[in-house]
């Protein structure tokens, strides 16, 4: 049964072996994960779940997991800015061996309930 989860440094394994799936040059929607983030390294891995920690105040970020694997990622963001006029305010990503399996749908859902209890208008 997936879980929607906050990125979490003790599941580096399973994160890196989903970007290996996405990979190089492949952008993984709902992460928040930048180019300047390296992620390779366990430093920089800590450094990028910090960071995505540290901007809680203007995005939920969770991860989808199951039985220790991670599925995919999806980003709430909270406020009005250029990404989400661009974007909108979710975004998510399913790594290609776990699509057309409904996660998206089922992450979406729980994110709009996460949405409301922020009283975001619409959710």
């Amino acid at each position: 049964m997936p879980e929607l989860i906050a990125p979490t440094r003790s599941l580096r394994t399973a994160w890196l072996e989903a970007h290996e799936e996405w990979g190089p040059g492949v952008h993984e929607d709902g992460f928040g994960l930048l180019q300047t983030d390296k992620v390779e390294t366990p430093a920089g891995f800590e450094a990028w779940v910090a960071r995505l920690a540290d901007e809680s105040d203007r995005c939920t970020y969770r991860w989808i997991i199951d039985d220790g694997h991670v599925l995919g990622g999806i980003a709430l963001r909270h406020e009005t800015h250029d990404l989400v006029a661009r974007a909108g305010h979710i975004g998510f990503g399913i790594k290609p061996s776990a699509r057309k399996r409904g996660l998206a749908a089922w992450a979406l859902g729980r994110m709009l309930g996460e949405a409301k209890a922020l009283g975001m208008d619409g959710a």
